[in-house]
């Protein structure tokens, strides 16, 4: 037992040496920085970001989109950006822009195990849940469940980009063994995605509320800025991993943190379960739309 622990430890020490010395990892932080920058222009007024987003027909309809997918929950339909930005705010807009942005700029191989547009859908429904889970439970994050959604499992992307050997023994784990993906990467490789989620956090020099969603969107208890939004995204994930367990694989089995039940007050485990369940519909609607 304790030899494996030790090959365990070596195996993660080697993987976030490895992830160190990578040169080529997604711009995130470069995509963050100049939605940041345009969106704190002083000279910006809704007509600017209308022209701005219009002028890329592409972003435009995928704004539209998002705006429009039923767990966004909004009682009538927008039909061009000038709606959505008055509806919306510059906020969400924002967010919703960052993560299209952010979406086109991850370059990902396809395999047995790993579909990118399965993966880009997935991160983006999560943050639209997130965002509207937040809404209903009376917070109010600024859009931030989007980005969120859209970074939390960055931890999955470089696994499988740069350790594929990897990435298939801990999917072949999981399925011989019949455990969560979480544990088969804990036990085959002595680390998880989460780990590899705050490396990334750290050497991107993310805002700390969204290096806690990279650290701990699996174990929000222990979540150390912003434990409300770690929890909402924990709920948000776990429900896509409820309701389609057989497309999302690294969320298969997903377990429920206890935690995340307690910080946002549900009396019990019933109460949380149908509170997750009132989101199915509208879930199953929007997972057969490529939103990206």
């Amino acid at each position: 037992m304790r030899f494996q622990e030790n090959i365990t430890a070596h195996k993660s020490e080697a993987i976030l040496k490895k992830i160190q010395d990578v040169t080529i990892l997604p711009p995130i932080p470069r995509v963050l920085q100049e939605i940041t920058q345009l969106f704190s222009d002083p000279s910006i007024s809704a007509r600017k970001i209308e022209m701005l987003i219009e002028k890329d027909p592409s972003l435009t309809v995928k704004v539209l989109s998002v705006a429009n997918s039923p767990l966004f929950g909004l009682r009538r339909s927008v039909t061009n950006i000038g709606s959505a930005v008055l509806i919306l705010g510059y906020q969400e807009i924002k967010s919703i822009v960052t993560s299209i942005k952010m979406a086109a700029a991850l370059k990902m191989k396809s395999d047995k195990y790993f579909d990118p547009d399965i993966f880009l859908n997935h991160s983006l429904i999560t943050g639209i849940l997130t965002q509207r889970m937040s809404k209903d439970l009376g917070f109010n994050f600024d859009g931030d469940g989007f980005t969120a959604g859209m970074l939390h499992d960055m931890g999955i992307v470089i696994l499988h980009e740069h350790f594929p050997q990897e990435f298939s023994q801990i999917a072949e784990y999981a399925a011989q063994y019949k455990v969560p993906f979480l544990q088969a990467e804990y036990n085959t490789l002595g680390l998880s995605h989460q780990e590899i989620g705050e490396f990334l956090a750290d050497k991107w020099s993310l805002p700390a509320v969204l290096s806690d969603v990279l650290q701990f969107h699996h174990k929000p208890g222990y979540s150390k800025e912003n434990n409300f939004l770690t929890s909402i995204l924990h709920l948000a994930d776990y429900a896509t991993g409820k309701f389609d367990s057989e497309r999302i694989l690294w969320d298969s089995d997903y377990v429920l943190d206890d935690a995340a039940a307690d910080m946002l007050n549900f009396l019990s485990k019933d109460e949380l379960n149908d509170f997750v369940e009132a989101y199915r519909e509208d879930y199953l609607e929007l997972s057969k739309t490529k939103l990206i």
